[in-house]
């Protein structure tokens, strides 16, 4: 039972987070099996992809399995609201993509044998995740042991008698959680691969590149920017937009639909009277914790702070506060505070000054009581040893001969240099607060150690600290008065043409959101946010919210207005994108007028000295850099100087870029130095193209997939 012991240990956290999911399962299933209706409302399905359904119980199975893998991939590491909504978007996309690739692998015929899945656990190359697993490690090598595997699930099948069936009930659903994981993910990576070795790249355009990087150009270039014309002189119309829109439509084009809001945000934060209150209640502990003698200390911080008494010496490196010059240079005795540090207030007595290094050295020859040894004889054994070596026995020697950590015996038990607190507290305390050369015996839960400080480094002074703590937190009054004020908005404003009103009147911040899809869990600038998703796509165009109430990161109200709705396909003009389109609009007609009136110009000089902009130069580039130095992007310059139109020393046609247009002329052109090793090179270039073209090929064919599918989410069953 070694192995589930140890997983039963470190992961009794993912144990308990699978409980909790199990639980919702079960009441999920009866919920769909009884006679009183989806608690979901409406139908059962989450989404429909091309006439497939995923089903509530799937979706919730899928994110017990995402749940299992996050846990123990961050060993143990809670899932916060933040986290949870992301694995949700993740596990639904994940699901989309494996119905559209189920048929794409109908269609070619694949499929996934049962063996196939079977090798991915138990396999003599089994998936890197199952490598991966904790549990299949070998203690001694920090190798993955694939023996274990199987005895691992013996261990689960047939448990020993008198085994605690309910942990392994707990172990078995972690483990068929992890294997499912591995499995659907193998459906994707399957599919992804076979698009990646499908992808090759052809000689002529590695050729191609090569010689592109055989040749080499200078220039001389003037840009002027398009801000040298006002705004005022060039006017935008929605005729314009359009028009570009209308050119532009693959750029405007939408898969799904999306949606936009504004929004106000009431957080229930602490108010004046919370801190006062709590600043208070500390002050008033002051002269007790001033009066209260060492010995009783420790109760005292038990009794009236929120965190328990640490018994640590800080230093200024370890006393992370900004106040910690103020508190360690105050005398034994003294106190400091009450002071707000993050969201607490703390109070701080001053216990002890003592000099101490940042490091130490040390070495130790642990004897461990037995069924061989017992605990008296332990203690003797060490007693002795530590008078032999006081008496001229070498240390190392015994260390060899006698010492159970094998990690250091055999370095004459040498532990190097630690930091304080990285060891237990009774030997942390001896190598700190004893001297150099100083050996003593010491009992810690290992057992009997003889040990002997052989270096301090750094020596400081160290303070001991009484640390009274007390969060601070919103009210129940402040959170009726906060919930008060956001509901007065609701209520006051709910007529979507009096939200701005509203905003003005009560001196609010108007955030905006946009493009958030049916299935996304996250709205920007709020968090997790599912619910305000779900009343985006049950609402009309202009329609208010009532207050919708955010926990995390923090508490907050929000109402929101819907301001946008667009539908597949081309974009429409909004408030939201308008500015955008807009400025790349007046930007084209600016150039335009850059172009117009340099027109008459021959030489480069002449238009940098019309414009009153500087003639920038560029050595020695190939067609392949993506930017210029001394000039910057400038990718039509770069084009246009490998081109057969560009002539040694003749002004080139206007260029318009991004911001501004440009002129150039070629300096030189002529071929770089051979390369000698030309094959090598080849090779390294064909290699690099294919990866690159894998790599992209792989997202490009996905999308591709997805906007060609029926897609169909239903809104009020994502949860």
């Amino acid at each position: 039972m070694a192995i589930i012991q140890k997983i039963r240990d470190k992961y009794a956290k993912v144990a308990g987070g699978v409980i909790a999911l199990s639980l919702v399962a079960f009441v999920l299933n009866d919920a769909f099996s009884g006679n009183s209706g989806s608690i979901f409302g409406g139908g059962n399905a989450i989404a429909k992809v091309n006439g497939e359904t995923i089903e509530p119980l799937e979706f919730d199975q899928r994110i017990r399995e995402y749940n299992t893998v996050y846990t123990i991939s961050n060993q143990g590491k809670a899932i916060t609201d933040e986290v949870n909504a992301q694995i949700k978007e993740q596990a639904l996309r994940d699901m989309v993509n494996e119905k559209i690739i189920d048929k794409q692998m109908k269609k070619l015929g694949l499929s996934i044998s049962e063996k196939e899945e079977k090798d991915l656990i138990t396999g003599a190359n089994p998936s890197p995740m199952i490598m991966q697993y904790p549990v299949f490690q070998n203690p001694e090598t920090g190798m993955f042991d694939p023996s274990r595997i199987k005895m691992y699930e013996d261990q689960l099948t047939n448990p020993p008698a008198n085994t605690d069936m309910a942990a392994i009930e707990r172990e078995r659903e972690q483990w068929k959680n992890f294997k499912s994981f591995v499995i659907h993910q193998n459906k994707l990576q399957k599919f992804n691969g076979l698009i990646s070795a499908s992808m090759y790249s052809p000689k002529f355009m590695v050729d191609y590149k090569m010689a592109s990087q055989n040749e080499i150009a200078s220039i001389r270039l003037v840009k002027v920017p398009v801000t040298v014309i006002p705004d005022s002189e060039v006017p935008v119309t929605d005729a314009d937009i359009n028009n570009y829109m209308q050119k532009n439509k693959k750029r405007f084009e939408l898969a799904q639909e999306t949606r936009g809001v504004d929004y106000v945000a009431f957080d229930v934060v602490p108010s004046r009277a919370d801190t006062l209150g709590v600043a208070t209640s500390l002050e008033a502990l002051t002269p007790e914790l001033a009066a209260t003698p060492d010995n009783g200390i420790e109760a005292f911080v038990s009794k009236n702070s929120e965190e328990g008494y640490r018994d640590y010496y800080f230093t200024k490196s370890t006393f992370k506060s900004l106040f910690a010059d103020s508190i360690l240079n105050k005398p034994v005795g003294a106190t400091f505070g009450p002071y707000l540090e993050g969201s607490s207030f703390l109070l701080v007595k001053v216990l002890e000054h003592r000099t101490m290094g940042d490091s130490v050295k040390a070495q130790h020859i642990l004897i461990q009581p037995s069924q061989q040894l017992t605990d008296t004889q332990a203690h003797k054994l060490a007693d002795s040893l530590k008078l032999a070596i006081e008496n001229g026995a070498s240390f190392d020697s015994l260390a060899l001969k006698f010492s159970v950590d094998k990690q250091n015996n055999e370095k004459g038990g040498d532990l190097g240099y630690f930091g304080y607190g990285a060891m237990v507290k009774e030997f942390n305390d001896f190598v700190f607060m004893g001297n150099t050369g100083e050996m003593k015996v010491v009992k810690t839960q290992f057992g009997y150690h003889v040990a002997r400080i052989t270096e301090q480094k750094n020596l400081q002074t160290a303070t001991k600290l009484a640390i009274v703590v007390k969060s601070l937190f919103p009210s129940d009054a402040t959170e009726t008065e906060v919930y008060a004020k956001a509901n007065e908005f609701a209520t006051k404003y709910k007529d979507g043409n009096k939200f701005e009103d509203g905003v003005k009147a009560m001196k609010l911040q108007k955030r905006e959101a946009d493009q958030i899809k049916v299935q996304d869990f996250n709205v920007q600038g709020v968090g997790p946010s599912r619910e305000i998703v779900r009343w985006m796509y049950n609402a009309k165009q202009g329609d208010v919210s009532e207050v919708l109430t955010i926990t995390y990161p923090t508490k907050r109200h929000i109402i929101a207005k819907l301001t946008n709705v667009q539908a597949k396909g081309t974009m429409k003009i909004n408030d939201a994108i308008k500015p955008e389109i807009e400025n790349i609009v007046r930007a084209e007609k600016k150039a335009e007028k850059i172009i117009e009136k340099y027109k008459s110009q021959t030489t480069l000089e002449d238009i940098a000295q019309a414009s009153g902009q500087p003639i920038l130069s560029a050595d020695s580039f190939t067609s392949t850099v993506p930017y210029l130095n001394n000039i910057g992007y400038e990718p039509k310059a770069i084009g246009y100087s490998f081109s057969k139109n560009a002539k040694v020393g003749a002004l080139s046609p206007a260029m318009k870029g991004q911001d501004g247009v440009s002129y150039m002329v070629l300096v030189a052109r002529s071929p770089k130095v051979a390369n000698p090793n030309e094959a090598a090179v080849f090779q390294q270039q064909q290699m690099m193209e294919a990866q690159q073209m894998q790599k992209s090929m792989s997202g490009t064919i996905q999308e591709m997939l997805m906007r060609k599918s029926s897609i169909k989410y239903e809104n009020d069953n994502i949860h």
